[in-house]
């Protein structure tokens, strides 16, 4: 009888020890080195994908990275000289819409954005075409950045915006700075979180480099055209979100932790 009594609270001791050891090492720093992989999550997860042809480095990146993770699909929705400008963000959304086709698993969606690269062109506005960097381009491509991220932000549990790099053709230096201006200030006004690539695809001098310092030694990290990047380049850009991806992860594996121990 005696042991009888005893064995419950014992027994509810340990199970509050287990959530205990649970939530410590889902809290454990998300990533302690360069270049390493967040853990994989204990559900499933969706990292999409949406942009250009420097999108599409950094979705190559980002499958490597997650290629043994079997709860997580990463989804391309790239499209090579495409932008925002050509395309509005009503178009990019459908095609959002038409590729994540599982509605259920939208609040599990990450959105990667980076687009911008070729958008130093006409906007259609009605019957008139308004030149680049006017003032009615400049209010016609806000608010493109911004509904496109509203509408994203509508489905997915979150939408991280990339920005653009430094290139070495001087002639888009400033037309991307400036597309760069209006994409962080609207971005993150409509929620998404704003990644500045340009100063750290410097690789740490004052301009532009076509190599830099990754994984503990000196590698080509720009591709031949001086815009795009090589494999281990864009290993390098993506790695600025694997935190943020890390944390997303854990936040999702500590809740199923929980509750799975309610359940019991």
């Amino acid at each position: 009888m005696i042991a009888k009594m005893t064995f419950m609270p014992l027994l509810r001791c340990a199970c509050l020890a287990i959530v205990a050891l649970i939530v410590a090492s889902l809290n454990a720093p998300a990533r302690a080195a360069e270049g390493e992989i967040p853990p994989c999550p204990g559900t499933q997860m969706r990292i999409v994908v949406l942009g250009d042809s420097l999108a599409d480095g950094l979705w190559g990146s980002l499958r490597r990275s997650f290629a043994k993770c079997q709860t997580i699909e990463t989804l391309r929705l790239t499209a090579v000289s495409d932008g925002l400008a050509k395309t509005s963000s009503a178009r990019w959304l459908d095609r959002y819409a038409e590729a994540a086709t599982d509605l259920n698993r939208r609040d599990s969606d990450v959105v990667i954005v980076q687009i911008g690269a070729n958008d130093i062109t006409t906007i259609r506005n009605g019957t008139a075409r308004e030149s680049f960097s006017t003032p009615e381009w400049e209010a016609l491509y806000t608010s493109r950045v911004a509904e496109l991220t509203e509408g994203l932000r509508a489905t997915a549990s979150k939408v991280i915006w990339f920005g653009l790099p430094v290139v070495g053709k001087s002639q888009l230096e400033t037309p991307y700075q400036t597309i760069n201006a209006i994409q962080q200030i609207a971005a993150s006004e409509a929620g998404a979180v704003w990644i500045d690539t340009h100063e750290m695809t410097k690789f740490g001098t004052d301009d532009f480099a076509m190599n830099g310092s990754f994984q503990g030694k000196l590698q080509q990290l720009r591709a031949g055209d001086k815009v795009h990047f090589t494999k281990s380049g864009y290993d390098f850009v993506a790695g600025e979100v694997l935190d943020d991806l890390a944390r997303i992860i854990l936040d999702k594996n500590r809740r199923a932790a929980l509750q799975n121990v309610q359940l019991q």
